[in-house]
């Protein structure tokens, strides 16, 4: 047990001392109490550990947020998927994030602070001020999970008693198909096969057949830019030209991630992401045309969509005036004081959009040896095209924040348009199981119309016909 010593300072102060033997067998100690009762109540609180495994030492605690951090991303090094590299991201240093991250990131909140001094409280006010912000709750959610998942290793390995990241109230992750997470719920997110060609038809050479591949075959996005020429199975094209094409086949076997600068092939995200995914008779006809087009398709290895990066404008010959903070600029429009991240990202796209696709075209400079990175795609690419889209062809109306996520809720919606089983569309989009798939688009299963499976119940009860009837006459020779 735990004991308590008393200690007179030549001021003539009385201090308390309380040494103990902790779960491993070292001697403790924790002096500096004012009171008996303070150290008695610390020596019960020690006791307990002690008996229950635990292996606290206080000083410990003096570790910085920021060095616990380090060591636990450490920890999952062997984590090979995109997780451990999120998590690298998310607990980055503050003056390497930009935007809000500068100030609201995990490493300007918590980096500074020893775990000690954290608390249940200063957590739950960073998620206010995070939601308060505007962020998505799945953004949110996330952050918190990595603050928490580092303090509850920091208990792990005894640099505190306990989490402090207990009993905090988070934004609700909610659809309006009875509340459940997960569902996607809104229209927008859904689209038709006129609004998949309005996008694909406003988007440059080589990405327009990407952006056709994932609304027609429902892969990831780091699942589209892990093929390679090898994954793309075509059959010979019929010599009948009556007869049909036969489905191709994606075998979807890798994902390729950003990994700092360089963009790496990894393992999926599950095991049932592993598949192979029929395509339809114009999908294979798009990537047969596609790969007649590829500088590198003779190789196996050879990324199926290159990477690219944005040449600069040409220059018009007329100089650039920069206009004061606040004042019109020579187009007529006001210059923001200081731009968000977000508004920039805005104006590139609209600036983008306004080419026509050919212009487009003419700004990437493919790299056709290197995978896609989705994010330069994204920005460059597939957002000004559904704002091309749009001014295009009018009648898409597209949502112009429309994701590039939607091209894969695109196409479970298609199939089950199209009558395939949930069961199938699971094993077709990877997902863990059928209850992924069924939780997601539950509400686009038309459960209301019964007519074919009545139709096939009234057949049974049909009665049989009798044989001995049949009007079959029998030749006899």
């Amino acid at each position: 047990m735990a004991g308590i010593q008393k200690r007179v300072r030549l001021s003539g102060t009385t201090t308390y001392v309380v040494r103990w033997y902790a779960a491993d067998g070292t001697e403790r100690s924790k002096g500096g109490f004012r009171t008996r009762k303070d150290a008695k109540a610390f020596a019960a609180k020690a006791d307990a550990e002690t008996l229950t495994g635990m292996d606290f030492d206080p000083g410990k605690g003096k570790m910085l947020f920021r060095d616990a951090a380090a060591i636990w991303l450490e920890s999952r090094r062997a984590d090979t998927r995109n997780n451990a590299e999120n998590h690298r991201y998310a607990l980055a240093p503050a003056a390497t994030r930009r935007g809000d991250g500068k100030t609201l990131g995990i490493d300007a909140v918590f980096g500074g602070y020893p775990l000690n001094k954290i608390t249940r409280e200063y957590i739950q006010a960073w998620v206010n001020r995070l939601t308060e912000a505007g962020k998505k709750p799945s953004t949110v959610r996330h952050a918190f999970r990595t603050v928490r998942m580092v303090l509850e290793q920091a208990v792990v390995d005894g640099r505190l008693p306990k989490s402090p990241a207990e009993y905090i109230k988070l934004p609700t992750e909610t659809g309006t198909n009875g509340g459940q997470v997960g569902v996607v719920v809104d229209r927008a997110q859904f689209l038709t096969p006129a609004q998949v060609s309005a996008v694909v038809a406003a988007t440059p050479w080589p990405y327009n057949v990407l952006v056709h591949v994932a609304a027609w075959a429902g892969l990831r996005a780091a699942e589209l830019g892990g093929l390679t020429i090898a994954n793309v199975e075509l059959p010979e094209p019929p010599l009948n030209p009556n007869v049909p094409t036969k489905p191709g086949t994606l075998r979807v076997e890798q994902a390729a991630r950003a990994k700092g600068a360089a963009i790496e092939y990894g393992p999926l995200k599950t095991k049932q992401s592993y598949r192979r995914v029929p395509l339809t008779a114009e999908t294979t006809d798009l990537l047969r045309d596609y790969l007649a087009e590829h500088p590198r398709s003779n190789e196996p290895t050879a990324p199926l969509f290159p990477g690219t990066t944005l040449t600069r404008p040409r220059t018009t010959g007329v100089p650039t005036t920069t206009a004061a903070p606040g004042a019109a600029n020579a187009g007529g429009e006001e210059v923001p004081p200081k731009a968000t991240a977000k508004a920039r990202a805005r104006r590139q796209a609209d600036a983008l959009a306004a080419l026509t696709v050919e212009d487009a075209e003419k700004r990437l400079v493919l790299d056709w040896s290197t995978p896609l990175r989705h994010a330069t795609f994204y920005k460059a690419v597939y957002r000004p095209a559904v704002l091309r889209a749009n001014r295009l062809t009018p009648s898409a109306k597209l949502d112009p924040d429309q994701s590039f996520h939607s091209l894969r809720h695109t196409y479970a919606s298609l199939c089950l348009a199209a009558g395939i089983r949930p069961i199938d569309i699971a094993e077709l989009m990877g997902h863990r199981d059928v209850k992924t798939t069924l939780t997601v688009y539950a509400h686009l299963i038309n459960t209301d119309d019964h007519t074919g499976n009545m139709t096939a119940l009234g057949a049974l009860a049909a009665p049989a016909q009798d044989p001995s009837y049949s009007n079959v006459i029998p030749l006899h020779g």
